[in-house]
């Protein structure tokens, strides 16, 4: 079934995000099912939400920062009716199973036949022209892989203390992994600190140590590669569905977890794309 979610900000703005998945998580980082920046008060992931055909199993992370309410009460977790709204961080959220139906203007006459025929023919080859002119056309093919995100050999610097090198390595490693939700390329960069820590510790004839930081490493770089791939496949599939807003913030999100590939085919394409979205989706403002 077709489940979306409408964020109503406190302006009055609507969003609408349609929720994919079994379980979709809400919240300010870009890594989020359905990521809400601006909204400071959010936790990185502040809900889960899960739907189902007799409503949304809906569950507050533990020890979020910002109370959920629902009628005015708190709420931690349960099944939601459709259409209930939720208060967060001066959100109202809606998760609905419908989207509105357009209305009619009944000022609108009904047009001769001659016209209609022209019109089916007319505005399906203009849209083609729009999208596939030289100025807003989707180039929506890489033309290279997308590209590893590790593997690169880092050794210890032969100059100075390893021992040393290696301490302050590891904690700028740790400081860095917990900002990734926030800035995905501090994750990256994360993974490079412990590498190098490791190293170190190694030529200091620190084994447990050298161990530890393999560990970190290696979950670090599990979990972003996990991201790497949910990005791309998102980003697939919103240029199928032709969701252009969505496939501009999946490109925006890949271009910061791949920014350190510089020269690389993919993440030049991204940049091109971005800027082919940014256009597109201007224009039909």
């Amino acid at each position: 079934m077709d489940t979306w979610l409408e964020i109503v900000r406190e302006d009055g703005s609507l969003e609408r995000q349609p929720l994919e998945g079994e379980r979709v998580t809400i919240g300010r980082s870009p890594s989020a099912g359905v990521p809400i920046p601006d909204a400071r008060d959010l936790d990185p992931e502040h809900m889960m939400l899960s739907p189902r055909s007799d409503g949304c199993w809906v569950a507050v992370a533990q020890g979020a920062s910002t109370e959920v309410r629902v009628r005015g009460e708190l709420f931690n977790h349960g099944i939601l009716a459709y259409g209930t709204e939720i208060e967060v961080a001066g959100l109202k959220l809606r998760i609905t199973d419908r989207l509105p139906k357009e209305k009619k203007d009944p000022s609108d006459k009904k047009v001769s036949s001659p016209v209609l025929i022209a019109a089916f023919v007319l505005i399906p080859l203009v849209g083609w022209m729009l999208l596939s002119g030289p100025e807003v056309g989707l180039d929506t093919t890489p033309p290279a892989s997308p590209p590893e995100l590790f593997g690169d050999t880092i050794e210890c610097p032969t100059t100075g203390s390893a021992r040393h090198r290696a301490d302050l390595d590891a904690e700028e490693g740790l400081a860095m992994s917990e900002r990734y939700p926030f800035a995905s390329q501090d994750g990256v960069q994360a993974v490079r600190r412990y590498e190098r820590a490791r190293a170190c510790y190694r030529a200091a004839g620190a084994t447990r140590e050298a161990e530890i930081m393999r560990h970190e490493s290696e979950a670090m770089q599990q979990r972003i590669d996990e991201d790497y791939r949910t990005h791309r496949m998102r980003l697939n599939r919103a240029l199928e569905q032709e969701r252009l807003p969505d496939a501009l913030l999946e490109t925006r999100a890949l271009i910061e977890l791949i920014r350190h590939r510089e020269g690389n085919g993919y993440l030049t394409w991204l940049r091109q794309l971005s800027r082919q979205l940014q256009l597109v989706i201007d224009s039909a403002a």
